[in-house]
């Protein structure tokens, strides 16, 4: 695992930077997205890709959230039990990058629901040193981010 340090060089890391502020990272692009994913892969990060638009009911996101990051089987499928299993996730190799494409098609409570917790998630990881990242792909830089996870998140990268 790359371990952060005090060299300038570190401060210039993409992941370094994504943790200072916050875990957690907007995108409007395909494109930078794209190469900031193919840059976390090179570094040893494991992705989970989640496509937002598919989760036509909350029933449906749940499933998919079990699934992709291989949650126990009893998994209770609602918010409590999604924040207690993010919280017990073996996070392997360098990190866990998760990706949420089309976030901007959720309801803004339930969008803002499921950041909340990641990034709460990510916050605890922390202590265990381990990263969690979370990017978010939405349509446009007028979608609203603040708070979420009480950290200010903008769109100035």
């Amino acid at each position: 695992m790359f371990k952060f340090d005090n060299n300038p060089d570190t401060w210039q890391r993409l992941d370094y930077q994504i943790m200072c502020r916050g875990s957690i990272k907007p995108y409007t692009e395909d494109a930078s997205l794209k190469n900031d994913i193919s840059w976390l892969e090179s570094e040893n990060y494991n992705i989970t890709e989640f496509d937002c638009s598919t989760w036509e009911t909350q029933e449906l996101m749940h499933f998919e959230l079990s699934d992709k990051l291989e949650f126990p089987g009893y998994y209770g499928k609602n918010y409590g039990a999604l924040n207690e299993c993010l919280n017990e996730l073996e996070i392997t190799n360098d990190g866990l990058v998760v990706v949420f494409r089309n976030l901007d098609t959720l309801n803004i409570n339930t969008a803002h629901t499921l950041m909340d917790i990641f990034i709460a998630s990510s916050r605890r990881h922390l202590l265990f040193n381990e990263r969690l990242i979370i990017l978010i792909k939405v349509k446009s830089n007028k979608y609203p981010l603040h708070p979420l996870g009480s950290i200010e998140l903008s769109w100035d990268w």
